[in-house]
């Protein structure tokens, strides 16, 4: 009898997105009012490696035949568009930067809204599962939620706003690798 080999997930490609998202916001933390080229060329090329980084893992969940691979894709989509437009913006006032990163974050809570459904109703019909996947999934919402809001609405004003955004980044990037662990933790156990 023959055993069937798929080509293993390199989760690791996961983990390397989520510090990403947490370099990102320490970049923002750093002097969060001023602008340079520099810090916008920083913030494109960490979210675009985190898209490429998505995108190579659910490329390799779909040659292993996981049927669960769209959503590394479509996040992977988001984070090299915006991330290519940060890099397109580089040298333009910060406000391009600030409102370019502001929709990224409102379609990333738009994105992590409907996964946390459509992972509910996948887990309905396991009585195994459990339902943490959608209350982390639900926190990246609220986070990607707030640091959206401050980045766009100011309600402190623009230098007190921007002073929180990179804590919401970081703060993403860990919620994120929970997230990750927690996928990684059910793709072995389903598997074994």
């Amino acid at each position: 009898m023959k055993t069937l080999h798929h080509p293993a997930q390199p989760w690791w490609l996961m983990h390397l997105h989520n510090v990403c998202y947490a370099l990102m916001g320490v970049a923002l933390l750093i002097h969060p009012t001023e602008t340079s080229p520099l810090r916008t060329g920083l913030l494109g090329g960490l979210l675009l490696l985190a898209g490429i980084c998505t995108l190579t893992l659910g490329m390799r969940r779909r040659q292993r035949g996981d049927t669960d691979n769209l959503w590394f894709i479509l996040s992977s989509g988001r984070d090299i568009i915006f991330g290519i437009w940060l890099l397109a913006v580089m040298n333009q006032p910060m406000g391009a930067m600030i409102n370019t990163i502001g929709l990224w974050a409102i379609i990333y809570a738009f994105l992590q809204a409907i996964e946390a459904n459509f992972y509910f109703l996948g887990t309905r019909a396991n009585e195994d599962k459990d339902y943490w996947v959608e209350v982390i999934h639900f926190a990246c919402v609220f986070i990607a939620g707030g640091f959206a809001f401050l980045l766009i609405m100011r309600p402190d004003g623009l230098t007190a706003s921007l002073g929180y955004v990179g804590l919401f980044l970081v703060g993403l990037g860990l919620v994120q690798e929970l997230l990750t662990r927690m996928l990684q933790r059910d793709a072995t156990r389903y598997v074994n």
